[in-house]
């Protein structure tokens, strides 16, 4: 799937997008921790990337597993800062969440710092908190957003 805005594209990673992929995530290390190499190579081999990209280069990601049983985990995501608040997180997610609805997942799941200004953005998109873990060094808010036909042809602004 690829999605084109007059500033932007969402498509599929490839192998070549590797070090500027790495680059976003170490940017984001407070928000994301850090994100191994070798994880990413391997997400991107199994087609469980989506990068945003404009003339400049990339400008953001989503990194995300689909499992064997109904759920789809996000595992990453981030946007540059100079790119935030202009709808290319939601066009990520929104590819992945038809992503998802391809291969007939019921539900996207993540989990997120219970400090971090993301919490909002995911209740925006329409995930619902379901539970409060205790992480490594704080405590995780866990999202889940169902997928049903209108969450997969949602419309994309």
């Amino acid at each position: 799937m690829t999605v084109s805005t007059e500033e932007y594209i969402v498509r599929k990673a490839t192998p070549s997008d590797l070090g500027s992929t790495k680059v976003i995530a170490d940017a984001h290390r407070h928000e994301l921790g850090f994100v191994r190499r070798p994880a990413l190579i391997r997400s991107i081999e199994r087609r469980e990337v989506f990068v945003a990209e404009n003339s400049k280069g990339l400008i953001g990601f989503v990194e995300y597993h689909h499992r064997q049983d109904e759920q789809t985990t996000l595992y990453h995501i981030a946007v540059q800062s100079d790119y935030r608040r202009q709808g290319v997180g939601r066009q990520l997610v929104d590819a992945l969440i038809h992503d998802a609805g391809e291969r007939h997942k019921g539900f996207i799941q993540l989990k997120c710092p219970i400090d971090l200004e993301a919490n909002t953005f995911y209740e925006q998109l329409g995930f619902s908190q379901v539970s409060i873990q205790l992480g490594k060094h704080r405590h995780l808010a866990v999202w889940r957003l169902p997928l049903n036909s209108t969450s997969i042809g949602r419309t994309r602004s």
